[in-house]
């Protein structure tokens, strides 16, 4: 086995080596996620497995990768291993079979390695499991339960990557890596936001002088002991496959600390697990994809063929909506990966490989047009970091198609309006890069506490107004002035959260008003079923301003979107938006549910409009797609300083009629069903 040059996670101090190469080729555009988490109470593991079938499967699929199981959540081995356990029901190298069927037909096939849930492990060494504060395990089990109680879904006591469990982990990859043709690995379960207490970990702690009373920072702890656990893992798999995949499993969602703490850098690439039908819905994909395509990595969008989640046998999510997310994964810049589960007989479901199939097929015909592309705009999104925030206005731009991308303080060049979410996340120095930017002619639409310092004490950004506290009442409304334009709701409108109160300065300008409830709602005043009526005069503070080139609104029409998507408060973000956003890159009209990204790929001088349009229904928990419809006559205008020449309609291949004007070219799609793309060649 390699020697790692790293030392013993459970002891290191100081940041772990971060200076690993990312993906060396450009990523397989038609993947497959194939777990097998299979019990040891199931006979005849593999029993039916055959490579001819396998293969057939594979091309129904149209694939070109798939992951396939070294080692799943039940602790078991998937091949011959003098490290690991093999499951005790197969007789043969299952691994070894799976990757010379798919090297014989071109097919790549990353390994799975689970990390943080493995049964067999936790059991035979309880002291490896990752513990809460009181000691119990991190689990979702009751340790009460009888055998006969229903067993909680997605139940797994997590471990900790440190010392002897890290070694084993270490060998058994080494193991892997000198046995098999490796093409990456993919290992399983990262999830820093828990902290642990475990012996060791508390141990290490002392050494550090870490306060275990301290959350966060025993969360920063614990997301040393991940960083160098993947540090050493890259390190061991470099020595025998320096070509190899590695991807690190949890580091990549939002709102679980990765971002801060960095652990999705020991990543060759981004997977972005997403199943949009019961894990948060569509529109947290494009902000994703965004944030780290505009970090430089290669992605990969994954879902799953499931009707709700992993792990769901006999699941089928309909044909029309893995094709629609596959287009998605596409416009969005991303290669594509949809998840299944193998039938512990080792046997491929057919039915699912023609459903993945009829995607893939269409992936096929569109591929060239995504991945490798830069998504491109001269909006710009301020990532806060707080998830709710952020979505909040991502899932407005997008209702409203008005493409962006993730901004911040090293990429404000190019943009002429930048939209900082409602969360204090600026510096001192973020704050005069901003300064700077609207110096030189950009523009800023700042949400509710967006403008405040880290205390909520002040306003870091001049916002034309002196911060007075926060509201006093549970809900308020607002008023739109008629210099907002027609359209919007004249009448006082709810706002689920009360805006942040602040006192304008002479010369700004007051955009629209807040009308106070009589009271708040509580058991001492109330009033009818939900929230007090408002007061007929207005409140001493506005609801939205603008001085120069920034506008502000105090309440937090981002977080209130993401939580209750009412119509009025997107209208009013629209209107605040567009009196200093003028002059949009792309402009699609396109219905609410419709979606555009507009992509650069350089390399080929052109620009790549993707336009998508489903409407999701809500069932049963779900967001489901059933019904694709065609639009018609659908404008799309596109603003750049190259000299475009020609306009192309993907898939179909058609030349599209172009209208100029100055740096500004127009074409009309005469027709499309779920996804087009307008390929404007420069």
């Amino acid at each position: 086995m390699q020697e790692s040059n790293t030392a013993d996670p459970s002891t290191v101090t100081g940041n772990a080596p971060t200076a690993f190469p990312l993906a060396q080729r450009p990523l397989p555009t038609r993947q497959v996620h194939l777990d097998f988490h299979t019990s040891e109470q199931i006979p005849g593991i593999g029993s039916q497995f055959s490579k001819a079938q396998w293969q057939e499967a594979l091309k129904a699929g149209h694939l070109n990768a798939i992951n396939i199981f070294a080692k799943g959540h039940h602790g078991w081995s998937y091949y011959p291993t003098e490290v690991g356990t093999m499951h005790p029901h197969l007789d043969f190298d299952l691994l070894g079979a799976q990757i010379e069927g798919c090297h014989e037909i071109g097919v790549e096939c990353p390994i799975y390695y689970t990390v943080g849930w493995s049964v067999h492990d936790a059991e035979l060494h309880p002291d490896w499991c990752a513990r809460r504060k009181d000691g119990s395990f991190i689990w979702r089990g009751n340790p009460e339960a009888k055998p006969t109680d229903p067993y909680p879904l997605g139940n797994w006591k997590l471990l900790c990557p440190s010392g002897p469990y890290h070694e084993h982990m270490k060998a058994q990859v080494a193991e892997i890596c000198r046995k098999y043709a490796v093409d990456g690995f993919w290992f399983d379960i990262f999830q820093v936001q828990h902290g642990c207490y475990c012996d060791r970990c508390r141990a290490s702690m002392a050494a550090l002088g870490v306060d275990v009373n301290d959350e966060e920072a025993v969360v920063a702890h614990f997301a040393h002991i991940y960083k160098t656990h993947m540090a050493d893992m890259r390190a061991t798999i470099a020595a025998y496959h320096p070509q190899a995949t590695v991807f690190f499993n949890g580091t990549t969602a939002f709102g679980r600390g990765n971002q801060k703490y960095g652990t999705h850098v020991y990543n060759t690439h981004q997977d972005l697990e997403d199943l949009p039908t019961g894990w948060g819905g569509y529109d947290k994909f494009p902000l994703r994809s965004k944030y780290y395509l505009g970090e430089g990595y290669q992605i990969c969008a994954m879902s799953g063929k499931f009707h709700t989640s992993w792990g769901e046998f006999g699941g089928f999510k309909h044909p029309d909506a893995i094709k629609f997310e596959a287009a998605s994964m596409i416009a969005f810049g991303s290669v594509c990966n949809f998840g299944d589960q193998l039938h512990p007989t080792g046997l491929m479901d057919m039915q699912t490989y023609r459903n993945v199939g009829e995607a893939m097929a269409y992936v096929e015909k569109i591929e060239a047009y995504g991945p490798g592309g830069k998504p491109v705009s001269n909006l710009g999104l301020w990532f806060s970091g707080n998830t709710q925030a952020d979505i909040g206005v991502s899932k407005m731009l997008l209702d409203c198609q008005m493409d962006f991308v993730v901004a911040n303080e090293h990429n404000l060049g190019g943009l002429q309006t930048v939209v900082i979410p409602s969360e204090p996340c600026l510096g001192e120095g973020q704050v005069a890069v901003l300064e700077q930017y609207l110096a030189n002619g950009g523009s800023l639409v700042v949400l509710s506490a967006g403008a405040l310092d880290a205390y909520r004490s002040r306003f870091l950004l001049d916002v034309g107004a002196d911060y007075e506290g926060p509201g006093l009442y549970d809900v308020d409304y607002t008023v739109a002035d008629a210099v907002l334009g027609e359209g919007l709701i004249v009448s006082p409108v709810l706002n689920y959260s009360p805006a942040l109160r602040m006192k304008a300065h002479a010369g700004t300008q007051v955009l629209a008003h807040i009308h106070e409830p009589y009271f708040s709602r509580t058991y001492e005043h109330y009033c009818s079923h939900m929230n007090t009526p408002y007061r007929p005069e207005r409140a001493a503070h506005p609801a939205l301003i603008q001085k120069g080139r920034v506008v502000y609104s105090p309440s937090p029409l981002d977080l209130m979107y993401d939580h209750r998507a009412a119509r009025a408060h997107r209208d009013l973000f629209e209107r605040a938006l567009k009196r200093v956003y003028t002059a949009p890159m792309l402009h699609v009209a396109l219905p609410s549910n419709g979606r555009v990204s507009l992509l650069h790929q350089a390399a080929q001088h052109r620009y790549v409009a993707h336009l998508l349009y489903a409407t999701p229904h809500y069932r049963g928990g779900l967001e489901l797609i059933e019904d694709l419809v065609p639009l018609f006559d659908v404008p799309v205008v596109l603003h750049v300083s190259e000299l475009v020449r020609k306009a192309t309609l993907i898939p179909d291949g058609i030349d599209l009629p172009l209208v100029r004007e100055g740096e500004t070219v127009k074409v009309v799609v005469p027709r499309f069903t779920m996804h087009c793309a307008v390929v404007f060649e420069t």
